[in-house]
């Protein structure tokens, strides 16, 4: 399956320290994860992957984006209390923290913890 190829190769991309060559992988995996049914997590995935990448190439702006289209396909697919968003939610804490956003970041947390707590 392409979607698994595109990530695993993003992954070891990113773990070889060529972000970039991640962040085009993974926005392959994003075109394949498109054809999947809204339900299925990979578009999320794929999604969250990216925004990590961006994130850690300090491309704020952008990393947001993808945290957000990546929790509205999850909610969309899942409710707004499903355990599947809490990893997102932390990610997008830690960029918002990243950009000196404290307080939003304090806010995705307790999402988190609100979901974990329901759990």
């Amino acid at each position: 399956m392409m979607w698994e190829r595109y990530n695993l190769m993003a992954q070891n991309a990113m773990n070889q320290g060529k972000p970039q060559e991640a962040e085009d992988l993974f926005r392959s995996a994003i075109a394949e994860a498109e054809k999947f049914d809204a339900k299925d997590p990979k578009l999320a995935n794929s999604l969250n992957n990216l925004a990590n990448c961006l994130r850690n190439q300090g491309k704020y702006p952008e990393a947001e984006q993808n945290y957000k289209r990546a929790l509205e396909v999850r909610q969309k697919a899942l409710g707004p209390l499903h355990t599947d968003l809490i990893g997102i939610y932390e990610n997008y804490a830690k960029m918002l923290r990243a950009a000196g956003r404290e307080a939003e970041a304090t806010k995705m947390d307790s999402h988190a913890r609100a979901i974990f707590m329901k759990s």
